[in-house]
């Protein structure tokens, strides 16, 4: 969006109207130093293991505009330095001063799973009609959120946001910033336990986002997770739902089974109606995501038969469920990220998948559970053992865990602890298995894109047709 520093000065300092010098235009917000170009403006951001502050003189040796910091930085007098009290608050308060110039409809998705594929598809569906603005992949914290909004460029009629959390207060700093008119969400499940505590800490947290509508704002909120909707209908009682289990709902789909290699029938009702369609993907979490984006796009305008339609060209996101194909193989990249919520769904929409073919199950350890995070790990192997792999390959120190959940019937154990890639295609090799169906899913910690290029190396693998791998 437009800025100039006059504004930005006005924004983070409000203080009085400077020299006309200072209608110079904002180019771009950097918090990395390393990609200030001319009329930047750099960002100071401090962590554990590194201080923006110390980067401060390289950013305006590459043509910042100004510098935003949080303390004095006397050294540097070629270039306006501005001094707020926190850095991350500031990039924040500019994120909201942008959002408040927009003439677009502010739609805003968070949930455990799937948030950045609903945001995508809804960005998707609502494209066919009208300009639309959404993240930069998934810039949705307190620092890629306000970036996101600043490369919108405000004249457009939608913008398509979401928000992720780890900590509770994390909402009440993302809120604000977005302050939607349309709030969607998705779904609750055992993840960032560590800084949400349990469920129940997990419901009131997404929940909260509803404290930050704008005023008449609408909720949407799915009525699958029960302490999600006692959270949400608290603070917003006139709140819309969406199933993907209650046929009830005012929007409903339904998985139907799989129609080929990566698609899927889909049935989907809305107050319009009801539609069948064949989508390109494949799996029961795709019915929970078309219902709520079926939800949103009807209070953008959009009809239940627009947004199938629209979605039969849908792209998936990179490592979110992308199927390859190869050597009589499906490789499915779901690697991005992984927890106890998407971990089931992934194996579930692979077994369904997969048919009567063997499935082999390459899986990370999933991260930020807590002192839970044994337990969780033995009831994901009591899990698997109900979805009938062939193998499952394991990286991770939660291997004991899962094999106990699992259990031993027989010799190999059916899940077989893997350290590294090499680790892993040793194991894999050793299954002399001519075909079937590989989910890779992991936590970003266990880095499991390495055991997809391994894999679709070993097997020669393509890109499905709208895949979007």
């Amino acid at each position: 969006m437009r800025l100039t520093l006059r504004q930005l000065e006005a924004c983070l300092l409000g203080g009085p109207e400077t020299p006309e010098a200072r209608d110079r235009v904002v180019a771009a917000v950097r918090t990395d130093s390393r990609a200030v170009g001319r009329d930047d403006v750099f960002f100071c951001l401090s962590g554990e293991r590194f201080d923006g502050h110390e980067f401060a003189a390289q950013a305006v040796a590459q043509g910042a505009l100004a510098v935003v910091a949080g303390r004095p930085l006397p050294e540097i007098t070629q270039a306006p330095v501005l001094v707020v009290r926190d850095t991350v608050a500031a990039l924040g308060r500019l994120g909201r001063f942008l959002r408040d110039r927009t003439r677009a409809k502010v739609v805003c998705v968070t949930g455990t799973a799937g948030k950045t594929t609903v945001k995508e598809m809804l960005a998707h569906v609502a494209g066919q009609r009208f300009s639309v603005a959404k993240n930069y992949k998934n810039w949705n914290n307190q620092i890629g959120l306000p970036q996101s909004i600043f490369a919108a460029s405000g004249e457009e009629d939608v913008w398509v946001l979401e928000a992720g959390i780890s900590k509770p207060h994390d909402m009440d700093e993302l809120g604000p910033i977005v302050a939607p008119d349309l709030a969607v969400i998705h779904n609750i499940g055992p993840a960032h336990l560590e800084g949400l505590g349990d469920l129940r800490g997990v419901a009131r947290a997404k929940a909260s986002l509803l404290k930050h509508l704008r005023p008449g704002g609408t909720a949407l909120v799915s009525r699958d997770y029960p302490l999600l909707l006692e959270a949400a209908l608290a603070l917003a009682p006139e709140a819309v739902t969406f199933s993907a289990q209650d046929p009830a709902a005012p929007f409903f789909c339904s998985f139907e089974g799989p129609a080929g290699q990566d698609s899927g029938r889909y049935l989907l009702r809305t107050p319009q109606g009801e539609v069948q369609a064949v989508l390109p993907f494949c799996g029961a979490h795709f019915a929970e995501n078309v219902a709520a984006v079926a939800a949103a796009a009807h209070h953008l305008g959009i009809s239940g038969a627009e947004t199938v339609q629209a979605l039969a060209s849908f792209q998936r996101p990179d490592q979110r469920f992308c199927c390859l194909t190869g050597a009589g193989w499906t490789l499915i990249d779901d690697s991005y990220n992984a927890n106890p919520l998407s971990m089931t769904r992934a194996v579930e929409a692979a077994r369904a998948l997969a048919g009567d073919r063997p499935l082999v199950l390459v899986l990370g350890a999933m991260g930020e559970l807590g002192p839970d995070a044994a337990a969780a790990h033995e009831d994901m192997g009591r899990f698997l053992k109900t979805m009938t792999p062939a193998r499952v390959l394991f990286q991770g120190s939660y291997a004991e865990d899962v094999a106990r959940g699992y259990g031993r019937n027989g010799s190999p154990a059916p899940v077989t602890a893997v350290d590294g890639t090499e680790a892993m295609l040793a194991a894999w090799r050793r299954l002399e298995l001519s075909g079937g169906v590989i989910l890779v899913k992991g936590s970003r910690s266990a880095r499991m894109e390495l055991h997809v290029a391994a894999l679709a190396r070993e097997l020669g693998c393509s890109p499905q047709g709208g895949s979007g791998a």
